[in-house]
């Protein structure tokens, strides 16, 4: 797994999830990532400005190689090709960094009365992955203007990877801890819609554009270490939540959230 920046591996972790992605999460013992085309921020993926301007100038000298116009033409939309690529290419499941909840968190993924929130910290989620994926990345994620941020280098844009790891400022509330994969369903991967590789996913890696993400499959056990009920939730649905738990062999406590009055 490749380190992007510094963080440190005791960190405490959440993942805010509405009640269907949480039901998910047990029953297929995987977390959803989803392909950053699929993201809210539109901006995703894509290539800082300062950065844009860089490579668009090596490419010019680059087209001079070419006496076609079509592959001068080709040349000229490598990084709106890259971006694009990219953002169809890379996969992420997203983790809020912090000692303790937050409400806009809550707000902005919990969803619902009976959503929730998984305590981890960053050893424990890298240690409860199945990582047969052919490349890993994790990382803090790093809140930018993209307008003017100017320390990714040329090389750095045109990874697709480690622009996943750059967002707009405006998104900063987030404090966000990021795993980024490839959009390949291979051993230990299912498919969206939970079903194992098929014997034609497995012959070799396999993308398909109408396929919005993968799951990875996680050892719960190692992963949990508590799950907390959204404020609003109610002492039945904790008691829920906790037989749920149960039923798949995980012993995690399950706690009223620290916001609920």
């Amino acid at each position: 797994m490749i380190q992007v920046g510094d963080f440190a591996l005791d960190a405490v972790i959440w993942r805010y999830l509405p009640s269907l992605r949480f039901q998910q999460l047990v029953r297929f013992n995987a977390l959803w990532f989803s392909k950053l085309q699929n993201f809210a921020d539109v901006e995703e993926g894509l290539t800082p400005h300062v950065t844009r301007i860089e490579l668009k100038r090596q490419h010019q000298e680059m087209e001079k190689w070419f006496p076609d116009e079509e592959r001068k033409r080709q040349v000229r939309q490598f990084v709106e090709s890259g971006d694009d690529d990219g953002r169809e290419l890379i996969v992420a499941n997203c983790w809020f960094i912090s000692d303790h909840e937050s409400q806009e968190m809550w707000d902005a993924f919990g969803k619902d009365d009976e959503g929730v929130a998984v305590r981890s910290n960053i050893a424990a989620l890298t240690r409860s992955l199945d990582l047969r994926q052919p490349r890993w990345w994790i990382g803090k994620v790093q809140y930018i203007d993209p307008t003017t941020y100017a320390s990714m280098n040329a090389y750095e844009g045109s990874q697709a990877a480690l622009r996943a790891f750059l967002k707009n400022a405006k998104y900063n509330y987030e404090n966000e801890l990021r795993v980024a994969a490839m959009n390949y369903v291979v051993p230990g991967c299912l498919n969206p819609d939970g079903s194992p590789p098929t014997s034609h996913q497995l012959a070799g890696y396999y993308y398909s554009p109408d396929r919005r993400g993968i799951y990875v499959t996680v050892d719960l056990s190692v992963l949990i270490s508590e799950i907390r009920t959204s404020p609003k939730a109610s002492e039945n649905y904790r008691t829920k939540v906790q037989q749920l738990l149960r039923n798949v062999g995980c012993a995690a406590p399950v706690l009223r959230s620290e916001l609920a009055l």
